[in-house]
């Protein structure tokens, strides 16, 4: 970390100097009518060249000449009896002072041919120390180097030439044990004296330590032979000066500079030079330095410590110009928002009238007394709940939409079902049905909350469900929740008193129309929930039939209604026993496992019960614990329901009043008292001005796929 700092404070330092270069700015380093340079390095005060020229003999600097003359001349600084190279000047920075500069050290030598140089150094009493960016390195093979920190601290670390510590790929990249190795050293560090040691006595070879502030690798790395290494390595040190004990304390830090610590000066912001002699710190043109005004097309003028900006006309119209520009922009692009918000209010109002949004408004006016009023739910209110219907949310998709799980603003789980387009032609009847299903409450139904009218497509809010349907709990069994017969027979009884409800409790009868074990979900009790009502339709009480397009699942529909397109009551009792016969054999409404003639489930169950086969297709995870006269009486029931002739198929109350007393069966009579209260209490009203029937000469069979295709408000089944 050191090593990067100082190659920033370098970067610095470097941009730094381009600058004042390009200002053509120079600033006194040294006291005046003093020598401030030895060859081309710059010599600042404290230190000096010269009697009265330094600030005590500490910094007394000797420019000798080199014996050759094609050389520079030799800094010397005899306090410490080393050779300077270089300073490093802190009026580089005005608000950071770098009070550094560099010697050259001898290395320490152990089994090389070169004879041993003094490589100690003790700073004791100096104001000098060893800057912290340099390190301790040692290189060559067999190496044992040290050196003693402060106190009692002692810091080292071993090289060797074997493949023991690293791989070459990894010592090419680091200096940490092979051939070379490198550690920090403490702060305030004023004595250096290394020793060398083999680290494996008896063998030969040459071993090198010192401090240096460069970082070694193996790109970097020499052999300790070489003759690189009989010089000096470069040492960083760092002076620091007692301002208050000093006997020229009177001059340093004054005139346009500060003291930043007891240590060091420095000129104030503005002003650059040398802050410890007499007006050494002087002004920056800061208008010849692009980079340090930001006057732009204004006139910059340059005062003492800073400048100031002054307007010109070039500038005042350019501003102008500039400022019309940028109001333009805004305002053009507050019209275009404006305008955009304009067309999609229109937007949402022609799909809202599209989708039949003021007939809901008028019958729900009408419809005081509901037991549930419909809410109308805002485009965004379902974008904000399903994450803009995020593919991540969607729960199913069937025939008549795909369904999204959602939150509502105040926590509210909920599905979102997302209708596929809506002919005209039955805007009325969508709407009415809406009204009606919104009046539905049974604990085994699923309920509607409200719908949304204002996007392209309708989209109607649920209440969330959360236990999958009982066609996954069949056919992908839980060890979680194991469908037993008792909980089969619950379940069955659950959804016959919806169906019960439906047909007979409410002033209209509503018949489902595509009663199939994906459509039955089960909640966080796993109690059953009839759902997906997209294609139920209400008939009045004195008709006795619905005419319509013929619609519903594979494997569920009602042969009498594919022939007739006559749905009746009958016709979801019909489906309702191939739901029974699932939740007795386990088998899937339709199979391709199964020959031709018996692939629909009704069949096959059929011609098990004529040739008395039912055990054997009885579901093997119910055969050992179940009560088998009450699944004889149940296949029974479902063969009633499966009747061709649909006048000889029971009526939803005969089959809820028969699977009734089946659950009810040693429990007393308090169930059946309950059920009855609750079909008593509810009672929908239906104004006059609904039309409720369907005609179409046509006859189409919709999600005819041979697997159940609709998942209506079920998450999937987590793997």
């Amino acid at each position: 970390m050191c090593c990067d700092l100082r190659r920033f404070f370098v970067a610095l330092i470097l941009l730094r100097i381009c600058q004042h270069a390009a200002a053509s700015t120079s600033f006194p380093l040294a006291k005046r009518n003093c020598k401030g340079h030895c060859g081309a390095v710059s010599v600042p005060y404290p230190f000096g060249i010269g009697q009265g020229c330094y600030e005590n003999k500490w910094f007394e600097i000797v420019c000798r000449n080199s014996n050759s003359s094609d050389q520079q001349p030799i800094l010397f600084l005899p306090s410490i009896k080393r050779q300077v190279t270089n300073f490093n000047l802190g009026y580089f920075f005005p608000l950071l002072v770098l009070t550094n500069f560099y010697i050259q050290s001898p290395l320490k030598h152990s089994g090389c041919s070169i004879g041993d140089a003094d490589s100690s150094l003790n700073l004791t009493g100096s104001p000098f120390f060893i800057t912290e960016s340099n390190k301790f390195t040692a290189v060559g093979c067999n190496n044992k180097a040290s050196m003693k920190a402060t106190g009692l601290q002692i810091l080292g670390c071993e090289t060797t030439c074997g493949n023991k510590i690293r791989s070459y790929k990894d010592a090419n990249e680091s200096c940490i044990g092979y051939k070379c190795c490198q550690m920090p050293i403490p702060p305030d560090l004023q004595v250096f004296d290394a020793t060398v040691d083999k680290l494996e006595p008896g063998k030969e070879g040459c071993q090198v330590a010192f401090l240096t502030q460069l970082t070694l690798s193996g790109s970097l790395f020499t052999p300790p032979e070489l003759s690189e290494y009989n010089e000096y390595t470069t040492m960083e040190l760092e002076w620091r000066l007692d301002l208050s004990s000093m006997s020229s304390t009177v001059l340093l830090c004054k005139n346009n500079t500060f003291g930043d610590n007891r240590y060091q000066c420095s000129c104030r912001y503005g002003y650059e030079g040398n802050p410890y002699i007499p007006d050494g710190c002087q002004d920056i043109d800061e208008c010849r330095i692009p980079h340090r005004h930001n006057c732009g097309m204004n006139k910059c003028v340059n005062v003492n410590g800073s400048h100031r900006c002054e307007k010109t006309l070039s500038a005042i119209l350019g501003g102008t110009l500039s400022s019309g520009l940028f109001l333009l922009a805004v305002g053009m692009w507050l019209l275009c928002k404006v305008h955009r918000k304009r067309k999609a209010a229109k937007q949402k109002k022609k799909f809202f009238k599209r989708n039949g949004g003021l007939l809901l408004q008028q019958q729900t006016h009408v419809l005081q007394c509901s037991v549930n009023r419909t809410k109308l739910f805002s485009s965004g209110d379902l974008e904000k709940a399903t994450d803009k219907f995020n593919a991540s949310r969607i729960l199913g998709q069937g025939g008549q939409g795909t369904v999204y799980k959602g939150m509502l603003e105040d926590g509210m789980i909920v599905a979102v079902k997302k209708s596929k387009a809506l002919e005209e032609e039955n805007l009325e009847e969508f709407i009415n049905e809406i009204i009606l299903l919104s009046q539905i409450n049974h604990r085994n139904v699923v309920k509607i909350l409200g719908c949304c009218l204002e996007t392209e497509v309708p989209m109607l809010v649920y209440e969330f469900i959360p236990n999958r349907n009982l066609f996954d709990h069949l056919h992908n069994p839980s060890e979680d929740f194991p469908m037993t017969w008792e909980v089969r027979l619950r379940v069955a009884w659950e959804v016959a008193d919806a169906l019960f409800y439906l047909h007979s409790a409410a002033s209209i009868p509503i018949y489902h129309r595509d009663v199939k074990s994906t459509n039955i979900l089960l909640d966080e009790k796993h109690s059953a929930k009839v759902s997906d009502f997209g294609i139920s339709r209400s008939v009045p009480l004195d008709d006795t039939h619905l005419t319509t397009v013929v619609q519903g699942t594979v494997g569920y529909v009602d042969p009498e209604y594919l022939q007739s397109n006559h749905f009746t009551g009958k016709s979801d009792v019909y489906s309702f026993g191939v739901v029974l016969i699932e939740l007795v054999t386990g088998g899937r409404p339709v199979s391709l496992l199964r020959p031709q003639e018996v692939r629909m489930l009704g069949a096959y169950f059929l011609e098990a019960m004529r040739n008395d086969r039912l055990h054997d297709i009885l579901d093997a995870r119910i055969k050992e614990e179940c009560d088998q006269e009450e699944v004889l009486a149940v296949a029974k029931l479902a063969r009633r329901c499966l009747s061709l002739n649909s006048e000889h198929r029971p009526t939803m109350r005969d089959v809820f009043i028969e699977l009734d007393r089946m659950q009810s069966k040693g429990k007393g009579t308090q169930i059946q008292a309950q059920k009855g209260e609750e079909h008593d209490h509810i009672h929908i009203s239906i104004p006059e001005s609904m039309s409720l029937s369907y005609t179409s000469p046509d006859i189409v069979v919709e999600n005819s796929s041979f697997l159940p295709d609709s998942k209506p408000l079920m998450p999937h089944k987590t793997q």
